[in-house]
């Protein structure tokens, strides 16, 4: 039954127009000076296989997750996105841990909790309290086709967050 609940938001989700499932920075801002203040928990291959994820999570978000295994609202996880390095074949160039290298620096990817958003904000942007937004490497909202809350309806089970295990391992070492 939980595989066929997951199969049918996976479709469902699937379907939805991009307009309508992508962030909004007026919601979710750019969070300046991130890399001083929040943790680096992970770098992943993205789930899409073309990119490499530089994670961060703020002091809420891990606080959160040690104590209670959830996000508290005001959490916040950054994603820095990189095209994957490639070699003179155009293959991916892998890294440590079958981590491919970072080649050039397409932008950020901002996930923020909060437990009550202004009804501007139309809620099929979000998966559960989760608001998302897109930013450009120069930290100025960029175009999200991204389809955020599309990726992340499917992981309801770990709070919407998809490294949801790599984090609580950074949790647990706080």
């Amino acid at each position: 039954m939980k595989n066929q609940l997951l199969l049918t938001v996976t479709l469902i989700t699937c379907f939805i127009p991009a307009a309508i499932a992508g962030g909004d920075p007026d919601f979710v801002p750019y969070p300046e000076g991130y890399r001083t203040t929040d943790i680096n928990y992970a770098t992943v291959n993205r789930e899409n296989g073309k990119q490499v994820a530089v994670l961060y999570a703020n002091k809420t978000a891990i606080d959160s997750l040690k104590k209670i295994k959830t996000a508290a609202p005001g959490s916040r996880i950054i994603m820095e996105i990189y095209k994957i390095k490639k070699d003179a074949d155009g293959k991916p160039v892998k890294g440590t841990n079958g981590v491919h290298e970072k080649g050039e620096f397409t932008g950020t990817a901002v996930m923020l909790k909060q437990s009550e958003w202004p009804s501007a904000f139309p809620k099929d942007h979000r998966a559960g309290d989760w608001g998302f937004a897109r930013y450009a490497p120069d930290g100025k909202p960029k175009e999200n086709n991204l389809e955020c809350a599309k990726c992340h309806i499917p992981h309801a089970e770990t709070d919407y967050i998809i490294t949801h295990d790599e984090l609580m391992q950074a949790a647990a070492k706080k």
